[in-house]
């Protein structure tokens, strides 16, 4: 994360860190996993999450990898952009922005439209009011959370939110367990139709992004070793996969092909069912920051290659940045050419007061967004498609290609495989961007 007035010089430790991803990346998801399993099948739907585990958690492995690359502490998108791409720079953290700032804006919206549903009455407010009654409530939790500057800080709060998990998924399973659902769906192990596939894809596929945070948690991480970190993603992957089959497979199988887009409103009414809607409402509270942390610092990114256009700034930082780079040590043990790759990175200053202005432009931006619109679903949809396929294969594939073996002439076989494997993720993320764009705009 770039360099923010006051910031903890401390660390996270390993379990903070993997609570931080695991919280980032298993989020309203899952409650859509069973639906996913109503159109692909008990059998295809479950290898399409074996296959979106896979490449999400290369893309993840991709980012430990290539953030050796930048100065440590410092690993972002827009400064891989800078020594690979630096053209595209502005262009990615757009897409980023938009991406997150667009997910953090359907969280408020989920709480204006689940909250009335929990609580059905509310003395001295009119029923109109309602909604607005609540994102006025959210606020009391959002807007603290959304001025933490570390991910680590918001370590407690993940937890909180893993237990909601938690209670979710031992809601459904135990309901299938019991059996006290009749089914009124039928139950396929494969799809009747390529169509329905489609219509769902991106829900699986999308379901396992936490790039938007790996890069700061990263640069918050005490022990940055790539052993380490690998094995945090690892764990991350792993049980998120778990988390998705066992809950898609056992709500599909308890409703069949009835099963509702949100699987928690599919269940009869009861303490049962309403401690676990209370549950998605607290999950999506505290997964408000998580999204509002990585579009702050693409605003901040885009903010200061604006202003470096129009001023000298940016040369002056890049003087100041090539005196840095000249003291600075690497991940691991630095090769020459790879002092020179780290060289060309850029550190964009994160100053308190920007910091504070933008934090209350997108919560101003956000809480009128989800007051005024009635409905993101579309453009979710094409947000999704393009900017979470950037940030999960697409740019990650992009830095490994362009850097490994980068630190010499003659690269060893294993950073040739890499190239390889990044090589195939990007063409699997182009190919997953126009199909989810295909499904977005023709189905």
């Amino acid at each position: 994360m770039p360099s923010i007035d006051g910031a903890n010089e401390g660390g996270a430790s390993t379990i903070s860190s993997a609570v931080s991803l695991l919280k980032t990346i298993i989020g309203a998801g899952l409650l859509s996993m069973p639906l996913a399993y109503s159109t692909d099948g008990t059998i295809l739907g479950t290898v399409i999450i074996l296959v979106a585990a896979i490449t999400s958690g290369f893309g993840l492995f991709l980012q430990c990898y290539v953030s050796k690359y930048t100065t440590i502490g410092h690993a972002t998108f827009f400064g891989l952009c800078s020594i690979t791409y630096p053209q595209l720079s502005v262009v990615f953290d757009i897409a980023i922005a938009v991406q997150c700032f667009g997910c953090a804006v359907s969280y408020l919206v989920l709480i204006r439209d689940l909250m009335p549903t929990i609580v059905s009455h509310i003395p001295y407010v009119d029923q109109r009011y309602y909604k607005l009654f609540w994102l006025l409530v959210s606020t009391l939790f959002t807007v603290p959370l959304s001025f933490l500057k570390n991910l680590d800080s918001l370590k407690y709060t993940s937890i909180l939110g893993l237990v909601a998990i938690g209670y979710i998924s031992v809601l459904v399973i135990t309901h299938w367990l019991i059996g006290d659902i009749p089914r009124t769906g039928i139950i396929e192990y494969f799809p009747s139709s390529a169509t329905k596939v489609f219509s769902t894809f991106s829900i699986i596929v999308f379901a396992f992004t936490g790039q938007q945070n790996m890069f700061s948690i990263i640069n918050e991480a005490r022990d940055k070793s790539l052993p380490k970190l690998a094995h945090l993603v690892d764990f991350a992957i792993i049980l998120a996969t778990l988390l998705f089959v066992v809950v898609g497979l056992t709500g599909y199988l308890t409703f069949g092909a009835n099963v509702n887009g949100n699987v928690i409103l599919s269940y009869p009414n009861g303490w049962t069912t309403t401690l676990g809607r209370a549950c998605v409402v607290f999950l999506v509270v505290f997964s408000f920051p998580l999204m509002l942390h990585p579009a702050r610092i693409s605003v901040n990114n885009i903010w200061y290659e604006l202003r470096a256009k129009f001023t000298k700034l940016k040369a002056k930082e890049e003087e100041e940045n090539a005196e840095t780079n000249e003291n600075t040590q690497l991940l691991s043990e630095p090769a020459t050419n790879d002092q020179e790759v780290q060289s060309k990175h850029r550190i964009v200053p994160f100053p308190q007061w920007t910091f504070t202005t933008i934090t209350v432009v997108l919560l101003v931006l956000g809480y009128t967004l989800a007051i005024a619109v009635k409905s993101f679903a579309f453009v979710l949809a094409i947000v999704g498609a393009t900017g979470s396929t950037s940030i999960s294969f697409i740019l990650p594939a992009l830095f490994g290609y362009k850097l490994i073996g980068s630190e010499s002439d003659d690269p060893t076989k294993l950073e040739r495989i890499l190239k390889g494997l990044s090589l195939a993720l990007a063409i699997w993320g182009v190919t997953v961007m126009f199909v989810c764009l295909y499904s977005s705009l023709a189905l």
